[in-house]
């Protein structure tokens, strides 16, 4: 049994109509806005043809909710979305160790690699400047 409980709280009959607004833009948002989008490129498509029939509102919200549904079931339930608690994704101490100390390493080795090129950098310019310098006289 789920323990956390959510709970909404809704003060007055402010609290109702801001509540009433929130499930209409939700609706409208969700099902009205797609299904009109539906109707209307069903109803292009239907122009081309002779025997289609034409769509109204309704029938585009019910169109939209079968292809939302088809995609549902289709999906599996794996959403690029979706939401949870984040006790369940909590990560592990030791792999954020080792992850950690993998970084140092390289780092480390960056380090002492870099150190190892500038070394012969120097080198080499100097060596460069004596043979110059062995030049000029």
């Amino acid at each position: 049994m789920n323990k956390k409980f959510n709970i909404i709280r809704i003060n007055g009959f402010k609290g109702l109509l801001l509540a009433l607004f929130c499930v209409g833009c939700l609706i409208a948002g969700f099902l009205i806005f797609p299904g009109w989008v539906c109707m209307h490129v069903w109803n292009y498509f239907a122009g081309f043809f002779a025997q289609a029939p034409f769509m109204n509102l309704v029938h585009g919200v019910l169109l939209w909710c079968i292809v939302a549904l088809s995609l549902y079931a289709l999906n599996n339930g794996d959403f690029a979305i979706s939401f949870g608690s984040a006790s369940s994704i909590s990560p592990n101490e030791e792999r954020i160790r080792e992850v950690f100390s993998k970084i140092n390493e390289k780092n480390a080795r960056n380090i002492i690699l870099a150190k190892k090129h500038l070394e012969e950098a120097a080198k080499s310019d100097n060596t460069e400047s004596e043979h110059d310098d062995k030049l000029l006289k």
